[in-house]
């Protein structure tokens, strides 16, 4: 295989799919958006061939989209900057390019400019959900919380049955200190995705704040069931707060 080829491969290799990373109602809101990225990855081809024509060499045609996408996992964010920046400049009414380019932009700590290209994305595209959702996530990084709710509730406007849209609305509330609020719109999380870790986690954290330790550990223990880890910094809390009862045999 040439080594052109291989390196346009090598660079489109699927990312594996992770759990989503524990995500903190009041001042980790980075790491939602990690995980909304790595969902966001599944498997799929990353090139296509186009078929060979008579008398002329194979080529290969990349989805820049899934390329800015893989640069991001790999922590490469200035090279998909570019890349987006090269794009745009050939589609400059490409939703998708201008939200990829803000998630770049957000990796490197450039809120209030990736925000800029949110703003675009959704004007180009009222039905990008991915835009509002990350734009709601970077504004909520920023503690900018009653302004992450409108777009968290623009996302669900668009697709009512987004576990995650609500799960980050329920660790805005949180984080407002609108507690049984928060439970709420947890609540309608899991009821769309009953294995939703986030939304799992943020519960456990909400339960506490409300002082409401018995069911904060039936929480944790409803989610050790489901095999889903629940993080030691929320539990070691809830600990020494309460300790674990020991579950009916």
């Amino acid at each position: 295989m040439p080594t052109k080829i291989k390196i346009i491969w090598y660079l489109c290799i699927v990312i594996t799919v992770i759990g989503f990373v524990y995500l903190s109602a009041k001042d980790r809101m980075e790491e939602a958006m990690i995980a909304e990225e790595r969902a966001a990855k599944r498997s799929d081809a990353r090139l296509k061939q186009l078929q060979k024509s008579r008398g002329q060499d194979q080529k290969i045609k990349v989805d820049p989209i899934k390329v800015i996408r893989e640069m991001n996992a790999l922590g490469k964010y200035q090279e998909a900057v570019d890349m987006a920046k090269k794009v745009a400049e050939e589609f400059p009414e490409h939703s998708k390019v201008h939200t990829w380019w803000g998630i770049s932009l957000v990796k490197l700590k450039k809120a209030e400019e990736a925000i800029n290209h949110f703003v675009i994305a959704a004007k180009n595209d009222p039905t990008d959900e991915k835009a509002h959702l990350y734009w709601g996530l970077t504004l909520a990084m920023d503690k900018k919380f009653e302004e992450a709710i409108d777009h968290y509730r623009t996302v669900l406007e668009i697709n009512p049955e987004h576990s995650n849209a609500y799960a980050y609305w329920g660790a805005s509330l949180n984080a407002l200190g609108k507690y049984e609020d928060a439970i709420a719109k947890l609540d309608e999380s899991l009821s769309l995705h009953p294995l939703n870790s986030t939304a799992y986690a943020l519960r456990v954290d909400v339960l506490y704040n409300l002082g409401k330790y018995e069911k904060a550990w039936q929480t944790a223990h409803k989610a050790r069931d489901a095999k889903i880890d629940i993080p030691k910094g929320s539990l070691d809390r809830l600990a020494k707060a309460f300790p674990e009862p020991l579950k009916n045999p």
